[in-house]
């Protein structure tokens, strides 16, 4: 029988295997008891005027292996709304708005494993209360044109917030997708204009975007995730010149790079929007009288035609849009009719009814998607457009406003789909100015906002 005989050395180096194995074996049984830890969430405990359309978003310390059945959030009051991952993190997207000035109580409901078998050990509760929901407009200012405003509608003592003070005054804005920016157009006395942003909270001054130089930069749309956006530019080689024709440019944020969309001369636009998923957007193409709608992953081009020349309406799931369009009413005259495209399929319905009579403009979906406010009036003729209601389909439609001497324009939804805000105008009045007023859609009631003001945006 052989005897093993070790050396110091080989006992020490056999000693110090034995320890590293053991500290290894202690590591992973308290790995296992740690299990998963949550980094963040938002909003956090605790957090006030959160926004309406907020997303909630959990980040974890490690990579989630994603698999869950269900919805593992619990909301008080209740709410419904999807998920997704994203690496190790998981967002909910509520289905319609968050109640404004409502505190929510959220838990997880299920449990959650790492790719690695980790087990989210501590299941957390927290609350957050969301804020009031408000209107942006434009509002004229004496010596210095129009500027941009906010103003709670619900509580007419709260004086409106000025949000530019630009010399010249704001021609147009746009309202970022999660509602946290505003880029604005800020004229120069020569007719040129240059586009800057401001944080729609007002917690700071507005800063450059983008310095046009010899032109006129204008009609902003935002790209949904907020990196990048299209504008309009139009050239003004010569100060006080008219400008010349519209063509689209990209502008990325983060560099400040702007370039065109497409590299053809030729191809001129305006009134870009985009798909809420970001893989469309629309644009009108009047050289071809079309709205173009261009898929920015694959290429895909739809074509819708649009002799009129009016911006399509995305619906808030991305998958169609609404388009004006110029038909044959049954008297042998013109109408303009709500022609409604889906681009995967490039199928096209007119929702305003074969042969009606009708001029129906200015769409606008519900937060749902399930009703489109539109503006309405008898083709051929001089009385202001009203208010109607309809379903996508053209069905149950309704008339919301009777005032055949008062024009209405502008109607954009609050997020909750509750009311309607709108442009007021009467035709009657020789020196009459455009009012905002807000409508309660379920009740019929409508209430005048402000004097004078217009073009107004819910912020959430």
């Amino acid at each position: 029988m052989s005897t093993l005989n070790l050396s110091l050395f080989d006992k020490s180096v056999a000693f110090t295997l034995i320890l590293m194995g053991l500290i290894t074996a202690l590591i992973v049984w308290r790995g296992s008891q740690v299990g998963v830890q949550i980094v963040s969430i938002t909003p956090a405990d605790g957090a006030t005027d959160v926004s309406t359309r907020a997303e909630i978003e959990i980040t974890f310390d490690k990579i989630m292996s994603g698999a869950v059945d269900d919805i593992p959030f619990a909301f008080e009051p209740p709410i419904g709304g999807s998920i997704r991952w994203d690496g190790s993190r998981l967002i909910f997207s509520p289905d319609t708005a968050f109640d404004q000035n409502t505190t929510y109580r959220v838990s997880l409901t299920d449990q959650f494993f790492s790719q690695s078998g980790r087990l989210l050990l501590d299941q957390p509760s927290w609350q957050f209360q969301t804020g009031p929901i408000c209107l942006l407009y434009i509002a004229p200012v004496a010596n210095s044109g129009n500027q941009l405003f906010t103003m709670n509608p619900f509580n007419p003592d709260e004086a409106p917030l000025q949000l530019t003070q630009e010399p010249q005054g704001v021609f147009d804005y746009a309202l970022s997708f999660d509602g946290a920016m505003i880029a604005f157009s800020a004229l120069h006395e020569d007719g040129r204009s240059d586009l800057k942003i401001v944080p729609a909270d007002a917690s700071r001054s507005p800063t450059m975007l983008l310095e046009c130089g010899e032109a006129e930069c204008t009609g902003v749309a935002w790209m949904p995730d907020g990196q990048r956006l299209i504008y309009e530019r139009r050239n003004i080689p010569t100060p006080f010149a008219a400008p010349g024709p519209s063509r689209l440019w990209w502008l990325n944020l983060d560099s400040g790079e702007t370039t065109v969309v497409f590299d053809d001369t030729q191809n001129l636009g305006y009134g870009a929007r985009w798909s809420s998923g970001g893989e469309w957007f629309s644009y009108v193409a009047p050289a071809s009288e079309v709205v173009q709608l261009y898929n920015i992953h694959d290429g895909r081009n739809v074509v819708i035609p649009s002799r009129l020349g009016e911006i399509a309406e995305w619906n808030p799931q991305g998958d169609m849009l609404l388009v004006p369009e110029i038909q044959r009413s049954e008297t042998g005259g013109f109408a303009v009719h709500l022609v409604r495209s889906k681009p995967d399929s490039g199928q096209l319905q007119d929702i305003s009814g074969e042969g009606m009579a009708v001029e129906d403009t200015s769409p606008k979906w519900s937060p749902d998607g399930a009703w489109i406010v539109l503006t309405r009036k008898t083709s051929g003729t001089t009385m202001g457009k009203q208010l109607w209601l309809m379903r996508p389909d053209g069905s149950e439609s309704r008339q919301l406003t009777d005032e055949s001497q008062v024009h209405h324009s502008f109607p954009v939804w609050s997020p909750d789909g509750r009311y309607l805000a709108y442009q007021r105008y009467s035709l009657e009045e020789v020196d009459a100015r455009p009012s905002l007023w807000l409508l309660d859609v379920e009740s019929g009631d409508a209430r005048e906002l402000m004097t004078p003001g217009f073009r107004p945006t819910w912020l959430p």
